[in-house]
């Protein structure tokens, strides 16, 4: 998005805590639901601390994807 366009964006702040199971079908289902949303969206992951495979899964997912 360029700098001084009126374009809205959503934030979704997503706490975590040992989602590994859930995580990556999460973000895609939401990814779905809003494709066709004309909004700018972005991603806030807080990893709290999970004792899994958690915080390698959102490093993929930041890796993989601009939002």
């Amino acid at each position: 998005m360029k700098r001084g366009s009126n374009m809205e964006k959503l934030s979704i702040v997503v706490p975590c805590y040992n989602e590994e199971e859930v995580l990556e079908t999460f973000y895609k289902t939401v990814k779905e639901i809003m494709k066709n949303v004309k909004i700018e969206l972005e991603y806030i992951f807080i990893d709290d601390g999970s004792s899994d495979n958690t915080l390698n899964i959102i490093r993929k997912l930041s890796k993989e994807n601009k939002e």
